[in-house]
């Protein structure tokens, strides 16, 4: 057991843990332009439409995925949709998984041969990651994990600097350079001159939201959602929670948002993502966190969040 397992659970609602087998689902993105995202999803990104159907609302819905069985994304048309506000709550980025650093290697080059530009790369320690967003503005990373066993203690990490004002670790796990020689030795020769995204599929990791109100929302996560805080960083405007020691499925920040508005109803960007709890129990159990919002003929349980970020929790 690592650090973050032995040492990365607090307190949270006395009436609900999250499972530790508790796995995200797909984020709903609303767009104006879907002939221009989804081409940029299908021609650069290299995922796949697996399903096109219409909503209630009698918008058109794309589901995307890898060739593995996750989606990984819902596309939502919506032509008359009003642009979101920059300071607005609302995606940060969500995460796509891969299982190896070979696949991230493909992936890397894959997406920047299809001429996309990269914004970001980092080493978290826990993870390497990509980072860059799709034509409305969405944020998107991609990254791979590395062994559990080598994770740094992310809960000891972030107390320390609470207490001492030296955050330099923190810097650290925050994002080092990427060793891109090392990551690209993952593939042959071959493999390099014709790579493919997410060639060993994919699944959404995590889920990093922007929010008006850190400390609102650290509560709501964690005594709601039953999730663990593994850092919590009110001095940098930022939270990590998750839940069975991974070292985050949901990230928070008021970097651009402190004190923003909330989701706004029928606008651009993240109308919201899914939570997929492992049995029926545990989601009977997570509904009573929330009377009246549960559909026991769908099995569904719809929430929104203090942003008005709406969360689907089904069970596998």
């Amino acid at each position: 057991m690592n650090a973050l397992e032995k040492n990365g659970r607090t307190s949270a609602s006395p009436g609900f843990h999250m499972a530790d087998a508790m796995e995200l689902g797909v984020p709903v993105v609303r767009v104006k332009d879907m002939s221009k995202v989804l081409a940029f999803y299908t021609d650069d990104i290299g995922l796949k439409v697996k399903t096109r159907y219409t909503d209630s609302d009698n918008l058109e819905v794309v589901e995307l995925g890898s060739s593995s069985k996750a989606s990984i994304l819902l596309l939502k048309h919506d032509p008359n949709a009003t642009l979101s506000p920059p300071n607005s709550a609302g995606l940060y980025h969500y995460a796509v998984l891969v299982p190896d650093r070979k696949s991230l290697a493909s992936t890397f080059l894959a997406i920047g041969n299809a001429g996309v530009l990269y914004e970001g790369f980092a080493d978290h320690l826990v993870s390497e990651a990509l980072y860059l967003h799709d034509v409305e503005q969405n944020g998107i990373e991609i990254y791979s994990d590395r062994p559990r066993s080598v994770w740094p203690n992310w809960k000891e990490i972030s107390e320390r600097a609470q207490k001492t004002g030296d955050y330099g670790t923190v810097m650290s796990v925050m994002g080092k350079p990427l060793d891109f020689n090392s990551l690209l030795h993952e593939l042959s020769k071959d493999e390099r001159e014709k790579p493919k995204s997410f060639q060993n599929g994919a699944r959404i990791g995590h889920m990093h939201l922007r929010v008006t109100d850190l400390a609102i929302s650290v509560k709501f996560y964690q005594e709601k959602i039953g999730l663990d805080i593994m850092m919590n960083l009110p001095n940098m405007s930022a939270a990590f929670l998750s839940a069975g020691g991974y070292h985050h499925h949901i990230g928070l920040n008021t970097w651009h948002s402190l004190g923003g508005p909330e989701r706004v109803e029928g606008s651009t960007g993240l109308e919201g993502f899914v939570i997929r709890v492992p049995d029926a129990k545990t989601l009977e159990a997570m509904a009573a966190q929330f009377p009246g919002s549960y559909d026991p003929e769908s099995k569904l349980l719809k929430i929104r969040d203090p942003d008005n970020i709406e969360i689907r929790i089904e069970s596998a």
